[in-house]
C-alpha cells in the first residue's frame, strides 16, 4: 500500500494520537490527511526504511553501515525521536523507548554522540566538527521533547552530559579563524553552532540550572552578522532558540531581537512568493527545503503567540497552505523543489529529503495543530481554518471545513461538549476574505469585531452549530510587490502571481499539459473581474473552491482554449512536473 493509500486508511480510522490521556486537539481533513502521510512514510516506508540500524547509524558510527550524513551525529535519530514525540502515531512507544536505549547507549564518557576524535581546538576545526555539533544539538532536542512526554531521570541525566559537552567546544569554534574557514561550508557553516541555542534553552528549563541558558546567551554576539548566503534551516532554527531565549527569561532585547532580523527576511527578496524561504539566503541553490519551511511557519507561530500580530499568522498560514504544502512529496517525504523563472521545477533527482525534512516536516504539525484553537479571555479563538476537535473536558468543539464546494460555508464550528452557560468563540477574520458572515443553526447571527476576531453576540449551546461564510478574496501580486485586482486588469497582458483567498494557484503541467506547449511562456489568461470556484469531491488534498477554470489564448496559435487554476499544494498528487505561478492575465471579454 502506498503512503497516500496508507494516509487515507489512517484518516478514516481516525489516527488517534497516542498518549496517556486524550490530546486537546485532534487534526482532521487535510491536515491530518498530511500528518498520516509523513508518519507512514516513516512507519512502513522503504528506500530507505526507517529501521532501527538506518536511525541510529549517525550515533553508532558503524563501518559496516555507511549510511548517508552518518558525521553528522545525532539529526536523524534526535529528529526521529522529536517528531514522534509530538506528533505519534498509535503504538509507538515501545519503539521509540527501544530507540532511546540504542542511542543513550551509543553516547561517549565526555558527553558527546559520534567521533570521539574530533578536538575543539581552533586550529583544526571544519567540517566534520561542525557537522557533530549540528546532530547533537538536533538529537539533544529530540531527548529533550521525548522525556517532556516519557519522564525519565536517565535520558535527562544524558541530556545534561550532552550539554555540557557542547557548552564545553562552544568557545573553539567561535575564533575568528574559525569563523572564516567554515564560513563557504553551508549546512557545515556557522549555523552548526548557533542552533544550539535552542537545546540549551530546552535544557535550561528542564532542569532548572541556569548554565545551559547562559551557555545559550553566549553564542549569541556570534549570531548578529548578515543573513549573506547562510542555510536557511540553521539560521531560523537559531530564531527559534532566541524566542525561547525569550519566553525563558522574558527578557525584551530577544523579542526585539528576532523581531528586527524577521521584518528584515520578508521585506528582502530571499522572502518568496510561495510564502516561505530557499533553501539557502541570496541565490546559492534555487530551490526551497521542507525544513526551513516548517521553520518559517514555527517561528511565524512563535511570534504572534507572543505578540499578537495577526500578519505573523498569517504569514505562517501562507507558507503552510501553499509552500510547506506543496513541498510534501506523493511518497509522504518533505523536501527540496527548485525554482524556474515562472514558477516550481520538477529536477532530474527529486529532492526527497529523508535525512531531514520528512522528520521535521511531521514535527511542524504540532506547532500548527496547537494553534487552530486557542483559550483566549475564557473564549475559544479559531485562529487557523483547519479541520479539528478541540476538548479540554469542560469545553469541546469540531471544526469541519468545505473545501469542496464554493455556495457553501466556508466552515463550520460544533459545540460537542459545552456546560450551562455555553461555548463563547472567537471568529478570525482573514485579510484574504472579502466578508465574514455568520450563521447559527441556520439563522444568521450578528458580531461584534474585537482585534481582528468576530465575536458572536451568544455563546455556543451544546448542539449548536455556527457556520462561517466567506467571500474570498483575489489579489494579483506582481513582481515588483504591488498589487492589483482581476477588476483592474485591461486588455494589456499583466504578468502576474493569483491568490484566491489564502492559496496560491498556478497551472500544473501534470494536469494539463497542452497548457506547455511551445511557446507557453507567451500564453495569455482572460480572467474575469470575479472569480466563482467550482465544486466536487475526491482527494482530501484537492481543493474545489479554490479551482478557477478561465479561458486562455495559447502564445502559439489563436484558438481560445480552457485551464483550471488551481492551488500549488494540490501538487502532492502528482510525481512533481512544471507548476507556473507567475502567468499572464488580461480582463476576460
Amino acid at each position: 500500500m502506498n503512503a497516500m493509500c496508507r494516509a487515507l486508511a489512517l484518516l478514516v480510522m481516525g489516527c488517534a494520537l497516542a498518549g496517556s490521556e486524550a490530546p486537546m486537539i485532534e487534526p482532521g481533513g487535510e491536515l491530518q490527511y498530511r500528518i498520516a502521510m509523513a508518519q507512514d512514510r516513516m512507519l512502513y516506508g522503504t528506500n530507505p526504511a526507517f529501521t532501527d540500524d538506518f536511525i541510529i547509524a549517525d550515533v553508532a558510527l558503524r563501518p559496516d553501515y555507511p549510511r548517508r550524513f552518518a558525521n553528522y551525529s545525532g539529526d536523524i535519530s534526535g529528529r526521529y525521536l522529536g517528531a514522534f514525540a509530538c506528533m505519534p502515531p498509535t503504538g509507538v512507544a515501545l519503539r521509540m523507548e527501544r530507540l532511546v536505549d540504542k542511542i543513550l547507549a551509543c553516547q561517549k564518557p565526555d558527553g558527546r554522540f559520534g567521533n570521539v576524535e574530533l578536538q575543539y581546538t581552533p586550529d583544526v576545526v571544519g567540517l566534520d566538527h561542525m557537522a557533530l555539533l549540528w546532530g547533537n544539538g538536533r538529537l539533544l532536542v529530540g531527548l529533550l521533547e521525548y522525556n517532556a512526554t516519557t519522564p525519565s531521570e536517565e535520558v535527562l541525566n544524558a541530556c545534561k552530559r550532552s550539554g555540557d559537552f557542547l557548552i564545553s567546544v562552544s568557545n573553539g569554534c567561535m575564533d575568528k579563524a574559525v569563523v572564516d574557514r567554515v564560513t563557504s561550508l553551508g549546512a557545515a557553516g556557522m549555523i552548526c553552532l548557533s542552533q544550539l541555542v535552542e537545546p540549551l534553552v530546552m535544557l535550561a528549563d528542564a532542569t532548572g540550572d541556569a548554565k545551559y541558558r547562559e551557555g545559550a546567551i553566549a553564542l549569541l554576539p556570534w549570531f548578529l552578522q548578515e543573513r549573506g548566503a547562510q542555510h536557511t534551516h540553521g539560521y531560523l532554527t537559531t530564531l527559534r532558540g532566541i524566542m525561547m531565549l525569550h519566553a525563558s527569561t522574558r527578557d525584551e532585547q530577544y523579542l526585539t531581537l528576532v523581531k528586527n532580523l524577521y521584518e528584515g527576511l520578508v521585506n528582502s527578496p530571499d522572502y518568496l512568493v510561495y510564502g516561505g524561504v530557499r533553501e539557502y539566503f541570496g541565490d546559492k541553490f534555487d530551490r526551497d527545503e521542507g525544513c526551513s519551511e516548517a521553520d518559517f511557519i514555527r517561528l511565524s507561530l512563535m511570534l504572534w503567540e507572543t505578540t499578537g500580530d495577526a500578519a505573523y499568522l498569517e504569514r505562517a498560514e501562507r507558507c503552510l497552505l501553499n509552500q510547506f504544502y506543496n513541498d510534501q512529496f506523493a511518497t509522504g517525504d518533505f523536501g527540496h523543489h527548485p525554482f524556474f523563472s515562472h514558477g516550481v521545477a520538477p529536477s532530474l533527482g527529486q529532492g526527497r529529503a529523508w535525512w531531514c525534512c520528512t522528520m521535521h516536516g511531521l514535527r511542524a504539525f504540532r506547532d500548527v495543530a496547537d494553534a487552530i484553537v486557542r483559550d483566549k479571555d475564557n473564549a475559544l479563538a479559531i485562529n487557523l481554518f483547519l479541520d479539528a476537535q478541540r476538548d479540554d473536558g469542560a469545553r469541546g468543539i469540531t471544526i469541519t471545513t468545505n473545501p469542496s464546494d464554493a455556495s457553501q460555508p466556508f466552515c463550520a464550528i460544533t459545540a460537542d461538549r459545552a456546560a450551562d452557560t455555553g461555548i463563547a468563540v472567537r471568529i478570525r477574520k482573514p485579510s484574504w476574505a472579502s466578508t465574514v458572515t455568520l450563521s447559527l443553526n441556520g439563522k444568521p447571527v450578528s458580531a461584534r469585531e474585537d482585534a481582528g476576531y468576530l465575536v458572536p453576540e451568544s455563546p455556543l449551546r451544546q448542539g449548536d452549530q455556527l457556520d462561517v461564510s466567506m467571500e474570498l478574496a483575489t489579489r494579483l501580486l506582481l513582481r515588483d510587490g504591488s498589487t492589483s485586482t482581476p477588476g483592474q486588469l485591461t486588455e494589456k497582458p499583466l504578468e502576474a502571481a493569483l491568490f484566491h483567498g489564502p492559496w496560491l494557484l498556478g497551472v500544473n503541467e501534470s494536469d494539463d499539459p497542452l497548457f506547455y506547449g511551445e511557446p507557453w511562456m507567451e500564453n495569455v489568461i482572460a480572467l474575469p473581474a470575479t472569480l466563482q470556484g467550482a465544486s466536487g469531491s475526491g482527494s482530501p488534498l484537492v481543493i474545489p473552491r479554490a479551482h478557477i477554470t478561465c479561458e486562455y489564448i495559447h502564445g502559439g496559435y489563436p484558438d481560445p482554449q480552457q485551464v483550471t487554476l488551481q492551488p500549488i499544494s494540490e501538487g502532492t498528487r502528482h510525481e512533481p512536473a512544471a507548476q507556473a505561478v507567475w502567468l499572464r492575465y488580461r480582463k476576460a471579454k
